[in-house]
Order: C-alpha cells, then structure tokens, then sequence
C-alpha cells in the first residue's frame, strides 16, 4: 500500500508502496530525502532506520521509537514530547531546542549528542548513556538519570531542579552555574565535576563522590552529605542565609 509522510502544513514530502510508516521513514532517510517539519506525531517507527535523516522541527509527539537507530539524525527544534525511544540510538544526533517532555530514553545511547536547550521536563532517562553530550541550558526539572553514564557532559546553565542522578555517573562533568535545587545524587559518581556558582540548595548528595569537584561560588545550603567523599574540594561555598551548608 502508499503510505504518505506528509508535512505538518499538509505538504507531501515523500510517499512509498511499503507496509508500514517505519518503513517508508528509513527509506526516505536513505534516498536523503528532508522530512524537516515532517507530521509524525504519534507514528510507530520502532526499530526503524532514521541514521543521518533531517526531522528538524517535526511533530514527533507521542511516537514509538523504541530500538531505532538515529546516528547523527538531525532532530532540531523538534516536538518529541511523550516520546517513547527505550534503548534508542542517537548517537552524535541533533536535538538542540527539542522539546522532549515526559520523553522515556531508558537505556537509550545519546553520545556526543547535541541537546543545548532542550526540554526534558518529568523525562527519563535512566540507564542511558550520555557520556560527552551537550546538555547546556536543558530544562530538565524533575527528570531521571539514575545510573546513567553522563561523564563529561556539559549541563551549564541547566536547570536540573528536582532531577535524580541517584548512582549515576558524572565525573569531569560541567555542572557550573547550574540550578540542582532538590536534586537527587544519592551514590552518584561527581569526581572532578565543576559546580562552581551552582545552587545545589537542598540537594541529596548521600554516599556521592565528590573528590577534587571545583565548588566555588556554589550554594550549599541545606544540602544532605551524609557519608559523600568531599576531600580535595577547590574553591569555597556561598550561603544565601549565612549559615553552614551542610545538615
């Protein structure tokens, strides 16, 4: 049968005698056809092939992407909210200025991957792999990251408010003037991540390892350290009531 892929001003953008919407993506994506601004909103395209595709700006919400592979699949500025991409491959992939809200990416590998800006509010993320991705300025309250793989990613001028790290993997990570208030880090791996000028107010950084982590500026009020490694700490903490920062 046809199966259309149409833009989301109606527009056909490309069409094919196959069996399923998946199908006709990969091949698309393999003839190096643009599906920017493509309507896909809540298509299956499980295991799919979208490697080096132009989704920018396409309406992604509430798609079944669990196990495709997206490699260096250029997904700008796209809508991906309610996504569901477990196990997904994004490696060196486009998402800067996606919104991604409540998106689940369990397992998924986003290395090297661009997401400057994006929305990853109540997302998850858990046991994904993130190592040197670019997560500067995400709005990323209230995700999960538990025991996830983030080493060198850049999370500057994020907002992690109330996000969970619980038993992941941040070392080197660059964390500064980042907003961690209420976060969870219970276990998680800081070594020689840069949290200076970070509001880490509240934060739960239990049994975490913050060895030789540059924490000047940051704010430490109220913050929970019971058992954390804090030796060989650079810089000095600032406390918006004047007090201690630890309880």
């Amino acid at each position: 049968m046809t199966i259309q892929i149409l833009h989301v001003d109606g527009r056909l953008l490309f069409d094919s005698e196959v069996d399923h919407l998946g199908e006709a993506v990969s091949i698309a994506s393999e003839e190096g056809v643009d599906l920017a601004g493509a309507d896909l909103a809540h298509a299956d395209l499980r295991g799919a092939n979208l490697e080096d595709v132009s989704l920018a700006g396409a309406d992604l919400r509430g798609a079944r992407m669990d196990g495709v592979n997206a490699e260096e699949a250029d997904f700008g500025d796209a809508r991906m909210d309610d996504v569901s991409a477990r196990g997904a491959n994004f490696e060196n992939a486009n998402l800067a200025g996606a919104s991604l809200e409540r998106a689940v990416l369990d397992g998924a590998n986003l290395e090297h991957a661009d997401l400057e800006g994006a929305i990853l509010e109540g997302a998850r993320a858990a046991r994904a792999n993130l190592e040197r991705a670019c997560l500067a300025r995400v709005r990323a309250h209230a995700a999960v990251f538990t025991r996830s793989n983030l080493e060198r990613c850049d999370l500057s001028d994020a907002d992690l408010s109330q996000a969970d790290f619980s038993g992941a993997n941040l070392e080197k990570c660059d964390l500064s003037n980042a907003r961690l208030t209420s976060a969870r880090a219970v276990g998680a791996n800081m070594e020689r991540c840069d949290l200076s000028d970070a509001d880490m107010t509240d934060i739960d950084v239990s049994e975490a390892n913050l060895e030789r982590c540059d924490i000047d500026g940051a704010i430490f009020d109220g913050a929970k350290t019971d058992g954390a490694n804090i030796e060989g700490l650079r810089g000095e903490f600032r406390s918006r009531g004047g007090g201690g920062p630890y309880r």
